[in-house]
């Protein structure tokens, strides 16, 4: 599917504040041209979740290799690192998470990432503006947007979305887990996103991997048409009968506005 095609459903269906994030992994560790690295654009490494922040907030494009990237939690999720073995027995996750070593250790095993190796960059940008094929489409909005796209994924499908919460590392969620499921996935940003990349509390996300993009922008198309839930949401409220206090009821009369 065009990437213009699938951003106007998303725009016209959604109505997102900010843009949908096309993410692309290559296995090559190169940067195309047009694409700003963190390291020589700013100067430093950059989180790969400030990174998507940029795209969707800015209209940056956005190149990460393996010295672009800040997140010493993120670098073996892409694979650019095996995990050492502290880490596959949870020492970095306990205290802080579980209430012993063992818990620990099966939350980190939980987690989703990449084969060492398979991933040389990720390159990230408006899905509009980018000229690149995505792996996978980040959405961002609020739970009625994000539950308007849970109903597109499925009207094709049926059944539900099992997403996974763990409360960490939001991004192995966001990037790994649907490239490697073709799945779509629900996801609620965690502490380190919202502290680096400023993603707001109200927001949560939403991935869509290549295979389901026709999907998505079909189910989004047809559910909004057949009215019973859209973006903004059409409350029922607005077409009830109003009320008004008692002390009203004499203008009321005067107006002729009370119904019979």
């Amino acid at each position: 599917m065009e990437n213009a095609e699938l951003n106007r459903v998303l725009e016209t269906y959604l109505r997102p504040l900010t843009f949908p994030v096309a993410a692309k992994l290559l296995p090559e560790a190169e940067a195309p041209k047009g694409f700003n690295r963190p390291s020589q654009t700013m100067g430093h490494r950059l989180n790969l979740c400030q990174g998507t922040n940029f795209a969707r907030r800015y209209g940056w494009r956005m190149a990460f290799l393996e010295s672009d990237m800040a997140c010493p939690l993120s670098v073996p999720i892409f694979g650019f690192k095996p995990d050492p073995d502290f880490v596959t027995k949870g020492e970095h996750i306990y205290p802080d998470f579980t209430d012993d070593l063992e818990k620990a250790a099966k939350t980190q095993a939980a987690q989703p990432k990449a084969s060492v190796g398979s991933i040389g960059a990720v390159l990230l940008g408006p899905l509009a503006k980018v000229d690149f094929e995505p792996d996978v489409v980040l959405v961002y909005g609020a739970p009625a947007q994000i539950v308007r796209l849970v109903q597109a994924a499925l009207y094709h499908h049926g059944g539900a979305i099992e997403s996974r919460f763990s409360g960490r590392c939001a991004c192995a969620q966001e990037f790994v887990y649907p490239h490697q499921s073709q799945k779509c996935n629900v996801v609620m940003p965690a502490q380190g996103e919202r502290m680096f990349a400023m993603t707001a509390d109200d927001e949560m996300c939403f991935a869509i991997p290549k295979a389901e993009f026709e999907n998505v922008a079909d189910g989004l198309t047809v559910t909004h048409k057949r009215g019973v839930s859209r973006v903004p949401t059409p409350f029922f409220g607005m077409r009830m009968r109003p009320q008004f206090p008692e002390r009203y009821g004499g203008l009321e009369e005067y107006c002729g506005t009370k119904d019979n």
